[in-house]
């Protein structure tokens, strides 16, 4: 009779999973895109096309994990401000944050870039770049306060890269100094609103074909990938 017992139970217990992933199947996203032009996927030539986001949202969609993806509230062009303002005025970015299980944002780079007086420009003023870091900071913290206020599960923060490896002779020493900087500033805001930052410095660093064009910022197809396989590794090792 205990050996009958055994196995009722085994049944049971094996019915039981059964139901659970048959009636209970794994829970699929909703992935919101925030940003500027690198979230958009604008190409070294002035184009849009993939982004990271683009090839995050296959890798999901791969493996069905994804019920909704948008990418609709990245354009090239924006600064922290229009994020801000975006949120504040649209019912609808609303309301895919609140329904939003991941959110990916880049954004910031516009407010750096466009801060220097590109005439009078002293590409070799070290502490000028440190200066503009601090200035830019309460921007994004503002900003990422915003999403916050929605988006209440996972959160993304792409971080930088060089985005003029070839242009400019620069000191490659005080250029790893001042990303460092801005990696451990990024990284304590992102701590303080619960979110996960992903440097991509030491990416673009190590594989400077990402950046074909000397004389624009975006990367190539190969760099979006590279971003996307950042995000989808830290996806799957916090989900694990």
């Amino acid at each position: 009779m205990k050996k009958y017992g055994k196995y009722l139970l085994f049944l049971v217990i094996v019915l039981s999973v059964f139901l659970i992933y048959h009636f209970f199947p794994e829970k699929k996203i909703n992935y919101i895109a925030l940003g500027d032009s690198v979230a958009a996927g604008q190409n070294p030539y002035g184009e849009i096309g993939k982004s990271y986001a683009d090839y995050l949202y296959e890798q999901l969609k791969e493996e069905d994990k994804v019920k909704y993806f948008s990418k609709k509230y990245s354009v090239s062009g924006y600064e922290t401000v229009d994020i801000i303002n975006e949120i504040i005025r649209n019912s609808d970015i609303k309301r895919d944050l609140r329904e939003s299980d991941l959110v990916t944002i880049s954004i910031g780079a516009n407010d750096f870039l466009n801060s220097f007086d590109i005439k009078n420009i002293n590409l070799l003023d070290e502490a000028s770049y440190y200066q503009k870091v601090d200035e830019i900071l309460p921007r994004l913290d503002s900003c990422i306060k915003e999403i916050r206020k929605y988006a209440k599960n996972d959160l993304y923060i792409i971080g930088y890269y060089n985005p003029f490896p070839a242009l400019f002779d620069m000191k490659e020493e005080w250029v790893d100094q001042l990303f460092q900087y801005v990696d451990k500033t990024y990284q304590e805001l992102a701590k303080k609103y619960d979110a996960i930052y992903l440097s991509n410095y030491e990416i673009f660093k190590q594989n400077k074909n990402y950046l074909p064009n000397p004389m624009d910022i975006h990367p190539n197809l190969d760099g979006y990938k590279a971003i996307a396989n950042q995000i989808y590794e830290k996806l799957k090792s916090t989900k694990k």
